[in-house]
Formats: C-alpha cells, structure tokens, sequence
C-alpha cells in the first residue's frame, strides 16, 4: 500500500473526476503476453503518443476483481489468470481547494485464452515490451510537458 499526493490540471480534474464520477477506483494490469513480454496500449487522443499500462473503472458497488477481468475482457478480448496482487496505490488528487481520494489497485496477470482483440473504440493501438522497458515507459509519461503532464505523473 501506497499513497501519493498528486497536483492535478483542470483538464485531469473534468475529464477523470467530474465527468467519470461512476467509479471509486481503477485497475492497473501488467498483462504478461505468451512470450514475457508486456502488453501496453495508447489512445487516440493522447497527445503526445504514450503508450501505458492497461487500465480501467471500477464502479462504486462493484468488487474489484470482477472489475479486472471485465475491463480486460472488454479491452483486449483476453481472458487472463491473476499472478500477483501488486499493490493498492491511493491517490490524494489536488484541484485548487479541492482534495478528491482516488485508489489505483494494481495487478499482474497473464494470458489465458481468447484471442487478442483490441476495442478500436478505446485503445488506437498496442505494443508489447520486455519488462525490463517499463522503468524507461514511465519515466516518458512522467515527463510529459503542459497540462497533459498531471496525467503521465499519475498514470
């Protein structure tokens, strides 16, 4: 368990946490591909293109491992087996005057069945890298310039 203090943009702050007030947390999944390797995606709206770490909603009445494998299945297409339980990350998000609580729960998980299909609705594209690449992903998404930096530090 860890919690971090986060400042957060205008554009962070509507777009995840007035206009997404469905959900109480998030998954984060390290999908571990046939192979080690570690499947990542990006959105189209992403500016500049950053590839991250699988992530999705969990709403307020709904367990959060039913959450994991819904968002994947939705996602990706995959069924998957949980490895590990990595971590509870719980965020204080600071708006101005505003302080919102927001718990990322992280997983590793491998692939078990299906056949990957991303939703073109949600992901614009997707890659996979050895493990040993993650230090270097998030530190990109750590320095990402202007209003769109509140979200790489948080993700």
């Amino acid at each position: 368990r860890r919690t971090v203090d986060l400042e957060m943009g205008q554009d962070l702050f509507l777009t995840r946490f007035v206009r997404s007030d469905d959900r109480r947390g998030e998954v984060v999944v390290a999908l571990e591909m046939d192979g080690g390797k570690v499947l990542l995606h990006r959105k189209g709206h992403y500016n500049p293109p950053s590839f991250r770490l699988l992530s999705g909603g969990v709403n307020h009445d709904e367990p959060v491992l039913r959450a994991l494998h819904r968002e994947i299945a939705e996602e990706t297409n995959l069924q998957v087996t949980v490895q590990r339980f990595m971590a509870v990350i719980e965020y204080r998000m600071h708006y101005g005057e505003i302080d919102l609580p927001f718990a990322s729960y992280v997983f590793h998980v491998s692939e078990l069945a299906g056949q990957l299909i991303p939703d073109y609705g949600e992901i614009a594209e997707l890659r996979v890298v050895e493990p040993g690449e993650l230090p270097a992903i998030a530190d990109a998404l750590r320095t990402i310039p202007g209003e769109r930096g509140y979200w790489g530090r948080w993700r």
